[in-house]
């Protein structure tokens, strides 16, 4: 997949583009929906499978004092979006001169003067354009002037409702990592870079752990996960992770640390990505280091029936 940061960036014009359009944070069931109908219809006219988000999430230009926290940072999502099977991803850039934008100019200077669509792929709730005042209705009716067929998906329907950003973001605060895996069509993920912490997991305790600062902004909730540890290279490894404040120890700092399972080397420096399978207890205070020891134990004997099957299946080269 090609990614444009920027409409300068799109110095050609492809063959019958086929153009889908969001911000598509979380890439979840829905987003992918729409990815395949583009996808499809491109085939189909022998054309172009191009999807338009936007960096950074509008919602950060608009209002910017709500706290959202990104399902996937820019990075993950355009990998994501390009296993999809996408031709060309531009990225534009949101800010406020975009967000004026009238939903007028939205469809004629932008999907016809600038892409030259020959069919739009939306979803059932699409707006568009200063304030979302451009609708379907509106849309439609620019497809009829200019001569670009439009296609509306329809919600992906996960446990009786649409899915959602807002209901990923709501799964995955509450470490209900199944419920997320269903929304997202995988695992959810996040990323970050081996440093020091406390280096209590091997010397007090007995359990070595990776100690991860973290690019993601959105982190599952406090509690012990059984996780995948994919490292450099594509190497799957089982994993017990905790994310929490230490009370045991009264830490106060929330910490991401992880043991991985018959793994003895060093991993400080380097990137590493963990897949939260599921939550296998919450954050607690133990009375000693021995009482939160024992636990620890049992948290890995947990960890290891959870991941065993998973990985029997297939599943230890894959998100």
């Amino acid at each position: 997949m090609q990614v444009v940061m920027g409409l300068e960036e799109l110095r050609e014009r492809h063959p019958r583009p086929v153009i889908t359009i969001g911000n598509f944070d979380g890439v979840h069931l829905g987003h992918q929906a729409l990815f395949a109908k583009a996808i499809e219809r491109a085939k189909a006219v022998e054309g172009t499978a191009l999807a338009v988000t936007f960096e950074p999430h509008p919602i950060r230009v608009l209002r910017p004092a709500v706290n959202l926290p990104l399902i996937t940072p820019l990075d993950q999502k355009l990998e994501l979006m390009a296993q999809s099977g996408l031709d060309i991803t531009p990225c534009l850039r949101f800010d406020q001169d975009f967000a004026r934008l009238s939903a007028d100019a939205f469809v004629d200077k932008l999907l016809v003067g600038r892409l030259g669509a020959a069919e739009v792929v939306v979803g059932y709730d699409f707006a568009f354009g200063h304030k979302g005042l451009g609708d379907l209705e509106l849309l439609c009716s620019k497809g009829e002037k200019w001569g670009f067929a439009v296609h509306v998906v329809g919600p992906v329907i996960v446990d009786g409702r649409p899915v959602s950003s807002t209901r990923v973001r709501q799964e995955v605060a509450d470490g209900n990592m199944e419920a997320a895996r269903r929304l997202l069509g995988r695992h959810y993920r996040v990323a970050g870079r081996v440093v020091a912490g406390h280096g209590r997991g091997g010397r007090l305790l007995g359990f070595p752990t990776a100690n991860l600062r973290v690019s993601d902004e959105l982190l599952p909730g406090p509690g012990v996960y059984a996780v995948m540890v994919e490292l450099a290279g594509g190497r799957y490894l089982k994993g017990a992770n905790n994310i929490g404040n230490n009370p045991t120890f009264d830490d106060g700092a929330l910490s991401v640390e992880t043991h991985l399972l018959d793994f003895d080397g060093d991993l400080y420096g380097q990137d590493i990505r963990l897949h939260f399978v599921e939550r296998l207890r919450g954050e607690k205070r133990f009375d000693s280091a021995e009482e939160l020891k024992a636990q620890i134990g049992r948290d890995i004997a947990r960890a290891v029936e959870v991941l065993d099957p998973w990985v029997r299946a297939g599943n230890g080269q894959r998100s």
